[in-house]
């Protein structure tokens, strides 16, 4: 495996990968990952708050109806392009990818898992 310097907005990352695509796709999914763990944390306390002082548990949002607003705040921190290098960051020679299409690829392996998921429950 490789190492690739991934920059793009404020995400900067080092990823050992097959492939520069793997790399980006690697710390796009972390990046969206951070974000998406945060929220679902943050909603978890909302419903323990509300079960504890009685509330209804249908006045709570369901966190999977709210996944794509972390998702696109993850999203947001990258620019238009996905920097690429195996030398070093701020690289001028750095090749770059479409930060579009990362996302539509990592969208699709997303979907993908979710879809093996739930055929093996």
């Amino acid at each position: 495996m490789a190492k690739y310097y991934i920059q793009s907005g404020t995400v900067s990352f080092v990823i050992g990968a097959h492939d520069v695509e793997g790399a980006a796709l690697w710390a796009m999914h972390r990046t969206i990952e951070k974000m998406v763990v945060a929220f679902e944390d943050e909603c978890e306390g909302v419903r323990i708050s509300n079960q504890e002082f009685g509330d209804d548990e249908s006045d709570v949002h369901d966190p999977i109806e709210d996944i794509y607003e972390p998702m696109l705040d993850g999203l947001a921190r990258f620019d238009e392009t996905i920097k690429c290098s195996q030398i070093g960051f701020g690289r001028e020679d750095a090749g770059t990818l479409e930060t579009e299409e990362v996302f539509r690829h990592w969208r699709q392996l997303m979907q993908a898992a979710d879809y093996l998921f739930d055929r093996l429950n």
